[in-house]
């Protein structure tokens, strides 16, 4: 790719939908899809981390022209995307991030079920609040903190985990 193209999630989710991926967004795309004014330049994503998901992973990132930003060498593949691994990809419309060895981020099977959220003519699975939360505090960057503080001034204050 020659260019850097900006980030339009729409086309991504779309493709992921359309491979039929099994994923939930999480991070900065998530805060906002539950109404904090947030710009993110990449897509969070926890993947199932199964034989056939990571098939239709690798097909849907090929469709989007994905080159591997965390090992340009690495070929585009299911035996690759099955790993415990955090990769970054950068696709024709923009960056998508697998958050799947990052301390504090659940594995799919922890986050579903997902909430659903319309983007255009595309639904998409995010993480619930509680979800979002726990990775939020987990993470404890000052944009994070941010982030919860917006989360609890929309939705309510969450009760402090082990309460």
């Amino acid at each position: 790719m020659a260019a850097e193209p900006g980030f339009d999630p729409e086309p991504i989710l779309r493709t992921l939908n359309a491979h039929d991926v099994a994923y939930v967004v999480v991070g900065g795309f998530a805060v906002a899809a539950h109404g904090v004014v947030r710009a993110t330049a990449d897509l969070d994503l926890v993947v199932e981390r199964s034989w056939q998901n990571a098939s239709r992973l690798a097909a849907a990132l090929l469709e989007l022209e994905a080159e591997d930003a965390t090992a340009a060498s690495t070929p585009l593949s299911a035996e690759v995307l099955v790993r415990r691994a955090d990769r970054k990809f950068q696709t024709n419309r923009g960056a998508v991030h697998l958050l799947n060895e990052v301390e504090g981020v659940p594995l799919y099977r922890e986050l579903v079920p997902p909430d659903e959220v319309q983007l255009g003519s595309e639904s998409f699975p995010v993480a619930g609040l509680a979800d979002l939360r726990r990775m939020k505090r987990a993470a404890g960057r000052l944009k994070d903190r941010v982030d919860l503080e917006e989360l609890d001034a929309l939705h309510g204050q969450a009760e402090e985990p082990g309460r």
